[in-house]
């Protein structure tokens, strides 16, 4: 399928920039958000072709937790219109992470809660909207219903852990059944964000067993690594060559990747 450029890691890059390891990223929207337009136009410099919005807790109780007050509706403006000033040739994507809730919540309560962040993104004028991070089958699918009740496009990935006999959800969903259910339940793009780099292997045999057979793009936005750890931008571009050969076609980076590993993967996929 189509090659098509994802940005990069948010949450690490403004961490870099000073932001409280205790503070939630949409707190800059309103007090910094000079900071967060910083990373989306370095990414797109970068060559991503997608940038996703700075509001991953949108549809969490930790947002409120951690003292963000401000309405929904408006912190999804705030984002949506950052990203578009800072990358006005990069399609935007209204993203979301888990709420936390998987297990806890029944899934109407699921629903409501990505149904009022994944609106007010909607509202605000994101081309598509994108759940991310999910790691619990059950929270994905109301994810995905919330995000199609919009009319908008929407991507599901998850974040699994890596152990015999294979990519798993922390709840011991394999990661192919889940990336089969959403594909089946109409998601325009499947795939995982943030395998460490010690999960590479398992990434790319998993990218390759639903890579055509799925009948939708396969995403892979790989994290570089943890804090102190993380591989240099040419290690992550071969990682992304080895995940496009293996029939990912969405390509990016989740934490630990900056506009540094954006560009050699750039380099290496597009030849720029």
């Amino acid at each position: 399928m189509t090659l098509l450029l994802l940005d990069g890691g948010m949450g690490t890059a403004l961490l870099a920039s000073g932001l409280p390891v205790e503070a939630s990223p949409e707190r800059w929207l309103l007090e910094r958000p000079e900071a967060i337009a910083a990373v989306h136009a370095a990414h797109a410099r970068a060559g991503a072709e997608v940038v996703l919005t700075c509001t991953f807790n949108l549809a969490a109780p930790r947002l409120r937790a951690s003292g963000v007050t401000s309405a929904v509706e408006a912190l999804a403006a705030r984002a949506v219109a950052l990203a578009r000033s800072a990358a006005p040739s990069a399609r935007v994507a209204g993203a979301l992470g888990p709420t936390g809730l998987a297990g806890q919540a029944p899934p109407a309560e699921l629903r409501e809660r990505y149904g009022e962040a994944f609106r007010a993104l909607a509202a605000a004028g994101v081309d598509l909207l994108w759940a991310e991070s999910l790691c619990d089958l059950a929270e994905a699918r109301a994810a995905l219903a919330a995000a199609h009740a919009t009319g908008l496009p929407a991507v599901v990935t998850f974040t699994f852990r890596d152990g015999p006999p294979g990519l798993r959800t922390a709840s011991g969903e394999a990661g192919e059944e889940c990336l089969r259910a959403v594909a089946s339940a109409g998601a325009a793009a499947v795939g995982v964000n943030c395998a460490l780099p010690e999960s590479a292997q398992a990434h790319a045999a998993l990218v390759a067993r639903c890579a055509g057979a799925l009948g939708v793009p396969i995403v892979a936005k790989p994290s570089a690594g943890l804090p102190g750890a993380v591989i240099p931008p040419g290690a992550f571009a071969d990682r992304a060559v080895e995940l496009r050969g293996a029939g990912a076609s969405w390509l990016g980076g989740c934490c630990g990747a900056t506009a540094e590993h954006l560009a050699a993967v750039a380099l290496r996929l597009r030849g720029r």
